[in-house]
């Protein structure tokens, strides 16, 4: 019988690949679909204004977004279970936002 950490970890790396292999497709046919719409351009005779496409889903879209949102709300469980961390946070969170709001 297999180690279980050797299984997960080929496992992880699967899934890990399998992420990549759809990010880059869904870039590839984000690309594909720009090319193609500036390609026909505007079918009347006003110039048309070109938008970079985001290609990472827009506003924290995609793969990268949705692994940020896992490790906020990660950061969050761990924090809301230990109550000297969580006054820690908040007062560095508070510091911060006063920092940010004098500059």
């Amino acid at each position: 019988m297999p180690d279980p950490s050797w299984m997960a970890q080929q496992q992880a790396q699967q899934a890990a690949q399998q992420a990549q292999q759809i990010h880059q497709n869904q870039v590839r046919h984000h690309r594909q679909m720009h090319d193609m719409a500036r390609a026909h351009g505007p079918h009347s005779g006003a110039p048309q204004l070109h938008r970079p496409m985001s290609y990472g889903g827009g506003r924290g879209g995609g793969l990268r977004g949705f692994l940020t949102l896992l490790v906020i709300v990660a950061v969050v469980v761990h924090v809301a279970r230990d109550p000297e961390l969580r006054t820690s946070v908040a007062t560095f969170a508070r510091n911060l936002l006063a920092h940010v709001q004098s500059s």
